[in-house]
């Protein structure tokens, strides 16, 4: 192993040891416990960091430019659908919003409960013994002397350290390996696979990202399109269909739905109200002369029966 890696591991855990010595004398009260997070509040902050991530592989190099505009516009998409679920969660009654800790309400009676304590009396703080003091200073100059030692050293490490890949997939992959909760990063690495052709990849991540939230309109539209790529017409239109009750407005769900109706299922009167509702939903959209293209034929099938 690394001795700089070990000599900072040691001052570090004397450092720390110092801290909690000299701590249980300082401290008076616990620390206040923080309320549990709303899950759409940790899907914003999530995407918030997806973002972050996306400036800095395109300003480092690792996103070419293409990339980079298609995951903004995809995960700036995501935002806004999480940012509307915020405002109907907001405008709710009181009584229909859920609490992050299971649904589940509590009440307590004022009368019943306990007057708080103020301390009023003026007694001197416990005393720091003079060991614990001599451990924190120990602690801090053995880190100051093991972090000037790592710097110098770090010129000859970094020389020594491998180039990152050129896989186009690696920073996609690093990003669901450094943050496997993260729904964003199991999306991004999904669509790439899909896009490669690895089909059986992408499905795995689409079922973790629905794992980790069952009603994603993204993850469903997709798994509704690979249903039809593989001859699966029903369950794919089930699935897209699921996509649109989450947001009846997603504009790739819509485009799907359509493609699934002329293609799959001979359905060419129900494929042109798909597609008219996906120009409406995005007039600007990438598919969208593939969507009037699509109208055309439709509309050809029909007027041929």
């Amino acid at each position: 192993m690394n001795p700089i890696a070990i000599s900072f591991a040691v001052a570090g855990l004397a450092l720390v040891a110092g801290v909690g010595v000299i701590a249980g004398y300082l401290r008076e009260a616990p620390a206040p416990v923080e309320p549990l997070a709303d899950p759409l509040d940790d899907r914003r902050g999530a995407l918030l960091r997806s973002l972050a991530d996306l400036e800095e592989a395109h300003a480092s190099g690792a996103l070419d430019e293409p990339d980079y505009v298609r995951l903004r516009e995809q995960t700036e998409g995501r935002m806004a659908r999480v940012l509307r679920a915020l405002d109907r969660r907001d405008a709710a009654p009181a009584g229909d919003v859920p609490t992050a800790a299971g649904n589940v309400a509590t009440s307590v009676a004022l009368d019943d409960a306990p007057t708080p304590t103020v301390r009023t009396d003026t007694a001197e703080p416990r005393r720091v013994p003079a060991w614990a003091v001599a451990v924190l200073i120990g602690g801090t100059v053995l880190a100051v002397v093991v972090a000037s030692l790592a710097r110098d050293a770090e010129p000859q490490l970094q020389a020594s350290t491998p180039q990152a890949s050129d896989d186009p997939l690696a920073f996609f992959e690093r990003r669901v390996k450094d943050h496997p909760d993260d729904l964003a990063a199991r999306l991004d690495l999904a669509h790439r696979y899909l896009d490669a052709g690895m089909v059986e990849r992408s499905l795995s991540e689409y079922a973790v990202a629905l794992e980790l939230d069952p009603d994603d309109a993204e993850a469903l539209a997709h798994v509704g399109i690979i249903l039809y790529q593989n001859g699966r017409s029903e369950e794919a239109l089930r699935s897209v269909d699921r996509a649109l009750s989450t947001d009846p407005r997603y504009p790739e769900a819509l485009f799907f739905r359509g493609v699934i109706l002329l293609r799959g299922l001979d359905r060419p009167q129900d494929a042109i109200s798909a597609f008219e509702t996906y120009l409406e939903a995005a007039p600007f959209g990438t598919e969208r002369q593939t969507a009037k293209d699509l109208i055309a034929e439709a509309r050809a099938s029909i007027e041929g029966t």
